[in-house]
């Protein structure tokens, strides 16, 4: 049994990271700029929060058909649970992060369509909605908040096990 992930889960991982951080930088670059300005920063924001939405759950697909590779045995019970729970909490909010914020681009009234990158509209076939956008607002709110926190507590629990308890961790999910 390899104490790596898998190329595909280390691939997407790191994109999905990747596109994580290029998307909380782009909402914060916009947020206080005048409304005019915001759309140079929010329209690659949603192409990417689209992105980050299909790849989490191609991730969560993969996942599902590929144990993850064995957690050391020096690992205490309790903290491989918190694992897992921190892991299963991941999935759901990034998903839910940009599915909120796509629920919320794409009822609300006044909105633009939904542009993926230059290539077609993906705003989704729903009736447009101040309150359904006002739901989708929130929630896309509401959840980056604990998002945030979570990839925080993850790279310091990798760093803590790496150099702290001296285990091979941040090896077992690098490329």
């Amino acid at each position: 049994m390899t104490n790596k992930y898998s190329k595909v889960a280390i691939i997407l991982h790191w994109l999905i990271a990747l596109l994580v951080f290029s998307n909380f930088y782009l909402a914060s670059a916009a947020e206080d700029l005048p409304r005019e300005a915001q759309g140079a920063f929010m329209a690659p924001h949603k192409a990417i929060g689209i992105s980050i939405l299909l790849l989490s759950l191609l991730r969560l697909i993969w996942r599902v058909g590929h144990k993850p590779p064995p957690l050391p045995e020096a690992i205490p019970a309790w903290q491989a649970g918190l694992g897992k729970f921190v892991h299963l909490l991941f999935y759901f909010l990034i998903i839910a992060v940009p599915f909120s914020g796509w629920l919320m681009a794409s009822a609300h009234p006044q909105a633009p369509p939904v542009d993926f990158f230059g290539l077609f509209d993906a705003t989704l076939p729903i009736e447009k909605s101040k309150d359904l956008a006002g739901i989708g607002h929130e929630a896309h709110e509401i959840l980056t908040k604990p998002l945030f926190l979570l990839i925080l507590l993850h790279i310091l629990g990798a760093l803590k096990h790496q150099f702290a308890d001296k285990l091979p961790f941040i090896q077992r999910m690098w490329p």
